[in-house]
């Protein structure tokens, strides 16, 4: 009578080392194998030229910036929108100025562009609490108009009391 080990077929015999009673850690093996495999063939050297940050930061990592860095000269707008009510109209102030409906901010910001390059103008929106968006989107539509790039939200940092 034949013992044969359970699960060899008779064509690998029993000194295979892929039969059926393969062991857990020939699976491991292969798969750590597999694994090594991916990492050598995706390998990549980076070059010196290929570096996307500057090498030298400021002392302490704060600071001025380094000379590599191209800072912005911008005019900075800070315009802040308010209402009393829900159902009263809204009233806006140009960098703390005196405070206006929308006709008279058009103006004003139109007579600060009149004659410079408008991507030197950087409008800051502010509001308050009772102020609807409504009443925020015709000041990016009128830097759309006037050709003003940067115009962006901030919050708002100075309590305002009503011009009335």
């Amino acid at each position: 009578m034949s013992h044969k080990k359970m699960g060899a077929s008779a064509d690998h015999g029993d000194d295979s080392g892929h039969g059926g009673d393969r062991p857990w850690v020939y699976f491991m093996i292969d798969s750590f194998f597999l694994v090594t495999q991916f990492f050598v063939l995706t390998f990549k050297v980076r070059t010196g030229e290929d570096l996307i940050l500057p090498h030298k930061l400021p002392p302490g990592g704060a600071g001025k910036p380094t000379p590599d860095v191209l800072v912005k000269e911008t005019l900075p707008v800070a315009i802040t929108v308010n209402r009393d009510t829900a159902e009263s109209a809204p009233w806006y102030k140009i960098n703390g100025g005196s405070p206006g409906d929308l006709q008279s901010l058009n103006s004003t910001l139109g007579s600060l562009v009149e004659g410079k390059d408008p991507s030197k103008f950087s409008v800051r929106i502010s509001y308050e609490g009772k102020v609807i968006f409504k009443d925020v989107m015709p000041i990016f539509n009128t830097c759309i108009k006037y050709k003003i790039s940067e115009c962006g939200l901030q919050p708002s940092r100075e309590r305002i009391t009503s011009p009335r």
